[in-house]
């Protein structure tokens, strides 16, 4: 296996870990960053100096993604979960389901797992409660290496009272520099009203959030929003329940959207077919309710929509992590918030001093507790001519300025451009108005709602010349901007 210079370099100091007299280090990397690649590695090494080695996911798609990986470098395999017929007693590697050990041990009494000399945990922030904590326990003699992108919990454990060493393997922000992770584009449109969710061990509460979300409304305003911003890409659509997720794919397919909706009861081989839809571009939007935050790898993924709030870092940047993984041709990631997430904890490459104590230091909560004020270069921002989400004193998306305060000559902020790329941008203005004219003409309205139209989306009117050229097609983009601008004139009828 072709291991990346930082999954390489973080073998030696785990075996440094080791030697001072470590038992169980937690490596800590972003989700993109390839920790099963890392564990392959790590377990192949083990077996080959003749280890047994079990490895632990608390979810399906995990699971399969590990046996995957360590199929592919050349390993035997066995596989315990619950309705798998896998296992391979004689196997020096297994991967197994924690829930369904669990159960086998109520029920039987036993695990039914060799000893194993190497335990390998994925998502290990998920193991510090009583009945996983007392599945390590049994094999106390055996080494530990925990796996996660986010070692805090909502709850405030310490993961600590498992793992005794932290051990960061890299950081979004460095990921993305060396071109392994993809940057995000942030818009924050909608701002609901939490103010009657009550909150449950930390957390929104799922019932009141869930009827605070699910609103016509809410429900328009995403589909509305997806629509003029980002119609063309792959997107996977966070929700507060799984009333809100259904509804929201629904939503879509009535706006002539692929989409389809998954949850944690949709029958194993059902959701196995629509992942896989998803993965081909039959479907182009997937709904869920958490489910997609855990295992669900798709790096053509393109556009992450944040339509249910959460007090959760950890549950935050799990979501984020689906759309920055890097793919061919893929430059960014659009990330939609509707719910004041980003706000709260800032974008996903901000830097993060995580612990083993259960607390990660974030400059941005950090100062919103002690009242002080952030730097201009931290500080987020909304545009106000585009409406994007952005830290510093230019917007990276349509370039609007911050004017400097104090008494200085006031100056523009641009840089010299060939000509030729002027009249380019001055040509797919003009493209973008003719084929308004033609989409009109087409419906057998008025010529001057193009001009309407125009001025609607680039806040002034097109060239009086432009009117001298022929029509022309319509493109899907004219067609996406103008349904998604039909759709807030209908909703403000509504209202109205």
């Amino acid at each position: 296996m072709a291991l990346r210079p930082y999954q390489l370099e973080v073998l030696p100091r785990i075996s440094a870990a080791w030697r001072e007299g470590r038992r169980a280090p937690l490596l800590v990397a972003p989700t993109g960053s390839g920790k099963t690649l890392i564990a392959a590695e790590i377990i192949r090494r083990s077996v080959a100096h003749g280890w047994r080695v079990l490895f632990l996911a608390p979810r399906r798609e995990l699971i399969e993604q590990a046996h995957d990986k360590l199929t592919a470098a050349a390993l035997d395999v066995s596989v315990v979960m619950a309705g798998d017929g896998r296992r391979n007693d004689f196997a020096r590697v297994t991967v197994a389901s924690v829930d369904t050990l669990h159960a086998r041990r109520m029920t039987t009494g036993e695990y039914r797992v060799l000893d194993p000399d190497l335990i390998v945990v994925d998502e290990a922030h998920l193991f510090v409660t009583p009945p996983r904590a007392a599945l390590l326990s049994h094999w106390p003699k055996a080494r530990l290496i925990g796996l996660t992108a986010t070692p805090a919990r909502k709850d405030g454990r310490a993961l600590g009272l498992i793992f005794d060493a932290l051990i960061d393997v890299s950081t979004v922000a460095q990921l993305t520099a060396d071109g392994f992770l993809v940057p995000g584009r942030y818009y924050s449109l909608s701002d609901p009203d939490l103010s009657r969710v009550r909150t449950t061990a930390g957390e929104y509460n799922q019932k009141d959030l869930a009827e605070a979300m699910d609103r016509p409304q809410l429900v328009g305003d995403v589909v509305e929003t997806w629509l003029a911003r980002a119609g063309g890409r792959r997107t996977v659509v966070f929700a507060s329940s799984i009333a809100h997720s259904a509804g929201l794919a629904n939503a879509f397919r009535t706006h002539g959207v692929a989409a389809e909706h998954v949850d944690a009861k949709t029958p194993t081989n059902v959701r196995r077919e629509i992942f896989g839809r998803f993965r081909e571009g039959a479907t182009q939007v997937l709904t869920n309710c958490t489910l997609a935050s855990y295992g669900f790898d798709l790096p053509e993924l393109d556009c992450v929509v944040l339509a249910r709030p959460t007090k959760s870092l950890v549950l935050y940047l799990q979501m984020l992590g689906r759309g920055l993984r890097s793919a061919p041709g893929k430059t960014d990631c659009m990330v939609l918030d509707h719910a004041g997430i980003v706000r709260r904890f800032g974008f996903a490459d901000e830097p993060r001093e995580w612990s083993l104590e259960g607390r990660v230091a974030n400059l941005r909560e950090e100062a919103e507790r002690g009242g002080r004020e952030l730097s201009p270069e931290k500080e987020l921002r909304d545009c106000p001519e585009c409406k994007a989400l952005f830290s510093g004193c230019e917007c990276p998306e349509c370039g609007w300025y911050v004017k400097p305060r104090g008494s200085q000559i006031e100056t523009i902020t641009g840089e010299l451009i060939e000509l030729d790329n002027a009249r380019e941008s001055e040509r797919e203005r003009m493209k973008f108005y003719l084929q308004l004219r033609g989409l009109f003409e087409q419906r057998g309205q008025n010529p001057g709602a193009a001009a309407h139209s125009y001025r609607d989306k680039f806040k002034t009117w097109p060239q009086t010349a432009w009117n001298g050229f022929p029509t022309m097609q319509p493109g899907a983009e004219v067609q996406r901007w103008v349904k998604s601008r039909m759709i807030a004139f209908a909703k403000r009828r509504a209202v109205t």
